[in-house]
């Protein structure tokens, strides 16, 4: 399956190339969605009750409300970089973000790698996306994608919908040395989960059970969560060691690099069914994620935090291409070879640079590089990596709108 998102006169087309060959066309106002004004939003989702989350996580504190908080407009794009506080402190820096950290205790333990679904659309919003300081999204299968989400420098309370694990996962949590949560997998992923040497910091819903992993059930969809306070902690009594690994390896400045084109919009599209935008949002100096909303519908829509109820944004979007191969073909099973190098295109501050993307070795922690060999400076803040394969299409149809079309060889 393959699908193309054009930019050119605020259109975007998409084609289903695997069920039929008629175009469908979908019309968005795309520099409306940047400013963040007249955007077509969903109406979060009503947070859980304080009764269903204390039955489900006894160390989630109440949430106070069964109603998402309400933003404005001024609180959707509130700015989430250090106080100047927290800037001018002795703390020390974190080293997946590049921001500032007040209490030291925070950099000395292991990151969580919490798998979050996508699909079915029902799942959405999910919770704590905003909280990770880094998110890897991929191809699964049948023409989606899922998350991966890094939690480090912060904590959140509830993280899910949580699914099942593939094999780039591994990869992951090798170059972070993570602790990691997931739902479960197909048995041949499960094996190597299990005989891997980060097997003991690897926890699923069974045999783990209730904490870590819960099942809470609000409108009757019953998806699997946790607290990434509380997963540690289960680590930590099992006699796991949770101290933090060396992290280092990204660079960060402020001031972007001069050498480069504009970057103002991402779009990339794994299928027909599975498409969404990254819009730069000046203002605030992020990136918003909008996404598909469903079925033919032209429609695209502000990805929320149902923790929060506000959009998720990010400082860095990283597109990575990488190698994929078919590890099976029934089920679909694909080996996504996150090792070595490879091309990239990173955008922040609306702007966008060609660089390579380097994972030196197994252990070691992706990092980009700009044509002359130096390192490429990530903003201070979160980054989202988009994963795609190296035949997968980058164009600039038009001048800063960037559109991706996912291929699998």
């Amino acid at each position: 399956m393959g699908c193309v998102i054009e930019s050119h006169a605020m259109t975007i087309r998409c084609k289903k190339l695997s069920k039929s060959k008629h175009w469908l066309l979908f019309f968005a106002t795309l520099m409306v969605l940047g400013s963040g004004a007249c955007v077509s939003r969903k109406t979060p989702a009503a947070a859980l009750s304080t009764p269903e989350i204390r039955t489900a996580i006894e160390s989630i504190p109440a949430l106070g409300t069964n109603a998402a908080p309400a933003i404005s407009e001024s609180d959707a794009g509130a700015d989430r970089s250090p106080t100047p506080e927290a800037e001018n402190a002795e703390g020390l820096l974190n080293p997946l973000t590049g921001q500032s950290v007040l209490d030291a205790e925070r950099l000395e333990r292991r990151p969580i790698l919490v798998k979050v679904t996508l699909f079915p659309r029902n799942n959405r919003p999910q919770w704590g996306l905003s909280y990770a300081d880094i998110v890897y999204e991929y191809y699964t299968e049948g023409g989606l994608s899922r998350f991966a989400a890094l939690f480090y420098g912060e904590d959140a309370e509830i993280v899910g919908p949580i699914r099942s694990a593939r094999l780039v996962d591994i990869q992951l949590v090798r170059m972070y040395a993570a602790l990691f949560a997931y739902g479960s997998a197909d048995y041949r992923v499960l094996e190597q989960i299990d005989e891997s040497e980060f097997a003991d910091r690897a926890v699923r819903e069974f045999p783990a059970g209730c904490p870590p992993l819960c099942r809470i059930d609000p409108a009757g969809q019953n998806h699997l969560v946790t607290d990434t306070q509380a997963l540690r902690a289960f680590y930590r009594d099992r006699g796991v060691d949770i101290s933090a690994p060396n992290l280092s390896g990204m660079s960060f400045e402020d001031t972007p690099p001069e050498e480069s084109e504009p970057g103002v919009r991402l779009g990339v599209a794994y299928s027909a069914d599975d498409f969404h935008e990254w819009v730069y949002a000046p203002e605030v100096g992020l990136y918003r994620r909008f996404q598909e909303s469903g079925g033919d519908s032209a429609e695209v829509v502000a990805l929320t935090d149902r923790l929060t109820g506000e959009p998720i944004e990010s400082a860095n979007v990283v597109l990575l291409k990488v190698p994929h191969a078919y590890y099976a073909h029934t089920p679909e099973i694909v080996d996504i070879q996150l090792y070595g190098e490879g091309d990239a295109l990173a955008l922040r501050d609306g702007k966008a640079y060609d660089v390579r993307w380097i994972r030196p070795y197994p252990e070691g922690v992706l990092y980009l590089s700009l044509p002359d060999g130096a390192a490429y400076p990530f903003k201070p803040g979160t980054t989202w990596f988009e994963l795609v394969g190296t035949s997968s299409s980058v164009m600039q149809e038009v001048q800063g709108y960037w559109t991706v079309t996912f291929d699998l060889p």
